[in-house]
């Protein structure tokens, strides 16, 4: 009987150390996999295509022909309507978001920019796709006529809506997350216009693209959130994968250094960038210094942020190789900087999108949402347009 049970229990035992062995290999060739995923880019995602790319094109094609009279004298014709349009349009926000008619205002009188002002009401018309009565008068404004007949002076558009008078048109400005993200932001100032300069970037920009990645991991990492960085209004670092508060990939910022240095890259900046992220001298292990530098969890985050802008910075400089300036299409600069290096392929019809992400009840693009911040109006004294 004894042999008997004993017989039984060494089959056990080896169906349980079987069971056991196959738990542990399965485990290793996910580790195995994902180290070599993420080492050679097979994680990358070529992202999803916004819904609004056709509109986001058409209005692009639109404010291009604006950017090819703006600067010409204020009494050319075509400058008249154009003023009269964003003019009309910036009203009949106001009657609905008054708070995003003032900053729209605001920006007006700082930059004289109509195509800018164009694109920042763009932003507002993509959140009231499903207002019909905006609609109308918003097409309405397309009339000569109409646009003139309707069209006031800033300063009194200014005193007609005053900004603090009601909600954001985005909703994702409503809500208490960006209260936190845009005070922990305000403190990185110094940091991010320090790489700004660095890089040859636009700290608004590189702004833009590092609030996305911050909503991202809230998204992701709302219990965390809530009980560290909220309170303490800072940024979070992601986690291990993509690092830091930018959310530059390991494997990324390892290209980016080579692509300082590498004088055939299309993404080569000029010789005076080469040693720009050079590794102090005697540092032996380069990998856990760029790690180091990556998920830097300080007051400062300037490395974060410079290898963030290098990398947009990159990228343009490949378009720009290729005869295709988008340094003003913040919704194709911010889906690139999602989507990295093996996608952008520059093209003339690029495409928004990147990764799908949701903030409250809504669902974005990531290309979508860094080009709501960057046309929001939001954090103008801190990060002006240039």
């Amino acid at each position: 009987m004894s042999g008997q049970y004993q017989d039984k229990m060494k089959q056990k035992v080896k169906k349980v150390s079987k069971w056991i062995l196959a738990v542990v290999l399965a485990y290793v060739i996910v580790l195995v996999g994902g180290f070599f995923g993420i080492k050679y880019g097979l994680t990358n995602t070529a992202g999803i295509v916004d819904g609004e790319n056709n509109y986001f094109q058409k209005s692009e094609n639109q404010i291009s022909r604006m950017q090819k009279v703006e600067g010409v004298s204020t009494e050319n014709a075509k400058v008249d309507q154009l003023k009269n349009l964003n003019d009309c349009q910036i009203a009949a926000i106001g009657q609905y978001y008054p708070a995003n008619a003032q900053k729209i205002i605001a920006a007006y009188q700082e930059t004289n920019s109509d195509p800018l002002i164009a694109k920042m009401i763009l932003a507002v018309d993509l959140r009231m796709l499903d207002n019909p009565d905006f609609q109308k008068k918003y097409a309405a404004c397309q009339t000569e006529s109409y646009a003139e007949n309707n069209s006031e002076s800033l300063d009194t558009l200014a005193q007609k809506f005053p900004e603090n008078s009601s909600q954001n048109v985005f909703p994702w400005m409503n809500r208490s997350e960006w209260q936190t993200i845009a005070a922990a932001t305000i403190k990185d100032k110094d940091a991010i216009d320090k790489a700004g300069k660095s890089a040859g970037v636009e700290p608004r920009m590189i702004v833009a693209c590092m609030i996305v990645e911050q909503l991202r991991l809230f998204n992701s990492e709302r219990e965390v959130f809530k009980k560290v960085f909220e309170p303490l209004k800072i940024l979070g670092n992601a986690d291990q994968i993509s690092l830091g508060v930018m959310g530059v990939k390991q494997q990324t910022a390892e290209k980016i250094e080579n692509n300082l240095k590498d004088q055939s890259s299309p993404y080569y900046l000029g010789q005076q960038y080469e040693h720009l992220l050079d590794y102090l001298p005697g540092t032996t292990d380069i990998n856990q210094a760029r790690f180091a530098r990556l998920t830097d969890e300080s007051d400062n985050h300037y490395y974060s942020y410079l290898y963030g802008a290098l990398y947009l910075r990159e990228m343009l400089e490949q378009w720009r190789r290729s005869g295709f300036n988008i340094q003003y299409r913040m919704e194709i600069v911010g889906t690139l900087f999602n989507v990295g290096f093996p996608q952008s392929k520059p093209n003339p019809d690029p495409k928004v999108g990147g990764s799908s992400i949701d903030v409250g009840d809504g669902k974005y693009s990531f290309g979508s949402l860094a080009y709501e911040f960057y046309y929001s109006g939001e954090l103008t004294d801190e990060f002006p347009y240039k």
